[in-house]
């Protein structure tokens, strides 16, 4: 199946919210994987795209519809990650997200017992971990030496930032060693995408190429799914009705109309119970307002779901989030 894939040329910088707070009180979120709306955006600033909505989730449904135009798409467009690890001249196997810190091979998996076999998991390899690491920078600013006239960048003396920067390790034999990934989705459009873009914070750069990839066919939207277990390779939105809402219940959330049974979290022992988690997550920065986009509460990467046709149709934010990746789903069985 045709795939696009986005190789990280260093490490990435990817939050759900700024840092906050002095060294010793700080807390800041560092995300396991880019969030769909940053592959979105870097793939719109890549082919030329330019919005003109004001709204920063108008601004969403805007970039859909015009990634559908300029790369000849079905909806979704995007669906995935599959991530790979490299930690010299070969790529690991095909991993997904289990949780917000662990990728393991779907082969470790154990859908009947519902857990993640660990002990097998790392004797071959198939195990990566999330190691963050918080980086320095110094705040510039750029003077206007006339109307119309941009100056240099200079050093704002005193000021000093922090900003994560997303380190992975590759877990064989009980052994982690530091390792680069890729991130692997499937692309549902006719057009061809490479280059090199800028992808996540500071600037980070990465490169961006189609190919082929047999294991990207497991990968499902809610505006594509047939009855099936799943797990979640992004975040699954979720829109409360009710303000009070206190536990996962069905009828007062949007966002869960395609699924059955919300199974939740994989212990990583034979036995345990899964654990349903939800938690709040920001959809990204718009540029063209240099805003941040609203935060919604999901359900977290490495969520088991089982699922079935959609029950009714979703409004157009939903669909949009959905067109570019959010709730995208592995078949586990």
């Amino acid at each position: 199946m045709r795939a696009i894939v986005v190789e990280p040329l260093e490490p990435l910088s990817l939050s759900s919210a700024p840092i906050t707070g002095v060294d010793t009180l700080a807390s800041v979120n560092p995300l396991l994987l880019p969030l769909p709306t940053t592959v979105a955006g870097a793939l719109g600033a890549l082919v030329g795209i330019r919005l003109a909505s004001e709204d920063p989730v108008k601004g969403l449904v805007e970039l859909v519809e015009k990634l559908v135009e300029r790369l000849r798409c079905r909806k979704p467009l995007l669906m995935g990650p599959l991530i790979q690890f490299s930690s010299g001249d070969s790529w690991s196997e095909t991993m997904v997200s289990v949780s917000w810190s662990e990728f393991a091979s779907p082969l470790c998996i154990d859908s009947s017992s519902l857990f993640i076999d660990l002990v097998n998991c790392a004797n071959r390899g198939g195990i990566a971990k999330l190691k963050p690491v918080i980086a320095y920078g110094v705040h510039l600013e750029r003077n206007a030496i006339e109307a119309g006239v941009v100056g240099e960048k200079k050093a704002k003396i005193g000021y000093l930032y922090r900003y994560p920067l997303l380190m992975y390790n590759l877990v064989s034999q009980y052994r982690e060693t530091p390792a680069r990934p890729r991130f692997i989705y499937a692309l549902n459009c006719d057009e061809d995408v490479g280059g090199y873009m800028r992808f996540g914070g500071e600037g980070r750069i990465a490169k961006v190429y189609t190919t082929s990839v047999d294991e990207a066919r497991r990968l499902t939207s809610p505006l594509s799914l047939r009855p099936g277990l799943y797990i979640a390779l992004s975040p699954v939105p979720l829109l409360p009705l009710d303000k009070l809402l206190l536990y996962l219940e069905f009828e007062k959330v949007v966002g869960l109309e395609f699924a059955r049974e919300v199974i939740g979290l994989l212990p990583k022992e034979r036995g345990r119970t899964p654990k349903i988690a939800v938690e709040g997550i920001g959809l990204g920065f718009y540029e063209v307002k240099r805003v941040r986009r609203p935060a919604v509460l999901a359900l977290p990467p490495g969520t088991v779901v089982k699922a079935e046709s959609l029950s009714r149709p979703v409004g157009p934010v939903l669909e949009a989030l959905y067109s570019i990746g959010f709730a995208s789903l592995y078949q586990l069985k």
